[in-house]
């Protein structure tokens, strides 16, 4: 297994995300009898595009309606909270690629290869150094919408989906946000590990014991057909976005000369 290489991941300027984070959000707000709507209206989404059968959204509208979120609740640390209650299951098929796999190690290394069937817009790389694993969160292309709940969310939900394939509470041995925080440090201890900020990347370190541990409803017949699924799942994104490529370079000219 290997993390899907860098020049086999989407560069297009619309970054897709199958919006997870932000259907769990909305959820989150609905059941909290609060208003969602003037969010999704400034974040340029609508209920529709959060419904489960979608086709998906931007990156860029699901950071902003997570920090929108935030904001309107006042909770700094939203991301978290809705992570926390969340069913697992609504992550798709990272969630049970985690299920079916043999180990930790391998539920990792699924989620660094299939990351893309979610989110165009992270590259997960695993590196080993000194009986540790560190599973580091690489952000693709350039957008100025900030991603701190998206990142919280992100890194407790992973935790979440490992404690409960392995049937055990564990936690990395430390992890670290690109973003910075000034605010919320006492209430991190839902990570449940020491937390540094404004570092150079996302990342979550797990020791070797942890990353040996069984997944206890492993089930290796029903991985492979997960991973011919997933596999076709990211060709499909291939296509979708070199088709908008193709179609975004073959009318720009025209476009151009028709507004000049």
């Amino acid at each position: 297994m290997r993390s899907v290489p860098q020049s086999d991941v989407p560069q297009s300027r619309f970054l897709w995300s199958r919006g997870t984070a932000a259907r769990e959000t909305l959820r989150y707000l609905d059941r909290n009898g609060i208003d969602a709507e003037p969010l999704l209206l400034k974040a340029e989404l609508s209920r529709n595009q959060l419904s489960p059968d979608s086709g998906g959204i931007s990156v860029g509208s699901q950071h902003r309606f997570l920090e929108f979120a935030a904001t309107e609740t006042d909770d700094s640390l939203l991301g978290l909270h809705v992570a926390t209650k969340m069913d697992l299951r609504d992550a798709g098929i990272l969630f049970y690629l985690t299920a079916a796999s043999t180990t930790v190690a391998e539920a990792l290394e699924h989620l660094a290869r299939y990351a893309g069937t979610a989110n165009e817009a992270v590259h997960l790389e695993i590196s080993r150094h000194k009986g540790e694993a560190v599973l580091a969160v690489r952000p693709i292309g350039w957008y100025d919408e900030p991603w701190r709940q998206f990142s919280e969310f992100i890194a407790l939900a992973v935790i979440r989906a490992l404690n409960k394939a392995t049937n055990r509470v564990f936690a990395p041995s430390r992890m670290t946000f690109a973003h910075p925080r000034n605010s919320g440090l006492r209430e991190i201890h839902i990570l449940r590990c020491p937390v540094e900020f404004a570092q150079t990347t996302d990342s979550w370190v797990f020791p070797q014991r942890v990353m040996e541990l069984p997944i206890t409803s492993g089930d290796s017949h029903l991985l492979h057909i997960l991973e011919a699924h997933a596999d076709d799942l990211l060709s499909e994104r291939r296509i979708a976005t070199g088709l908008s490529t193709w179609i975004s370079g073959a009318f720009r000219p025209t476009l151009v000369l028709r507004f000049e």
